[in-house]
């Protein structure tokens, strides 16, 4: 598994560039796999119930099948998360429009206080805080579900305790009959994993 950055940027181009072939399925299925669920949490982060995040999931990915077949990444016009959570953010803008339209009754008062208040340029940095925050936490679980599968349990035990628990080396070495030193090397062996595990995430 690669551990280089720039070797997860180059794989997330390279996936970018052949989405624009519409026939290619296993790209889009591995688009899909990496970003349907970014488009679901930053729906949810803006109070959608379950199947209107899902709706509005389905709805940008259709979107997503025209406009990637123009698209040339650029980076120094910000990143492609940027601009699909610009994309998401529109159609989650569209969709309470339609509710307001419609009249459509309960439950849809947050939303639309929300939208009303991405007037304001610091509720809309807030807002991207609250997601951007929420995204990390998602990579951090992942990463730390993928890394607690590559080593032996002793190791992700002696991390936890300490890194998370917060517990003293030494009590942890006795619990866990280890040295204090291989403690040590066991946190900073599954931080390090955990690091290049989330880069590897973010790439995709």
């Amino acid at each position: 598994m690669s551990t280089n950055p720039v070797s997860d940027t180059q794989t997330s181009y390279t996936l970018l560039t052949r989405v624009r072939d519409v026939s290619d399925q296993q790209a889009w299925q591995e688009f899909v796999e990496c970003y349907a669920p970014k488009i679901f949490l930053w729906c949810r982060r803006f109070h959608l119930q379950e199947s209107d995040a899902s709706d509005v999931t389905q709805e940008v990915l259709v979107k997503l099948v025209g406009a990637m077949q123009s698209f040339v990444y650029d980076p120094a016009r910000g990143s492609f998360r940027g601009w699909l959570k610009t994309i998401t953010t529109n159609a989650v803008s569209d969709l309470g429009r339609t509710w307001q339209r419609d009249g459509r009754p309960g439950g849809d008062a947050r939303l639309v206080q929300l939208l009303e208040s991405l007037e304001d340029p610091e509720a809309v940095k807030a807002l991207e805080e609250v997601i951007e925050g929420a995204h990390r936490q998602q990579l951090l679980q992942e990463a730390e579900t993928q890394v607690a599968l590559r080593v032996q349990s002793h190791t992700w035990k002696a991390y936890r305790l300490t890194a998370i628990e917060e517990r003293p080396a030494a009590q942890v070495a006795r619990d866990l009959q280890m040295r204090i030193s291989e403690v040590y090397v066991a946190k900073s062996r599954v931080m390090k994993m955990l690091r290049e595990t989330i880069t590897q995430l973010e790439g995709c």
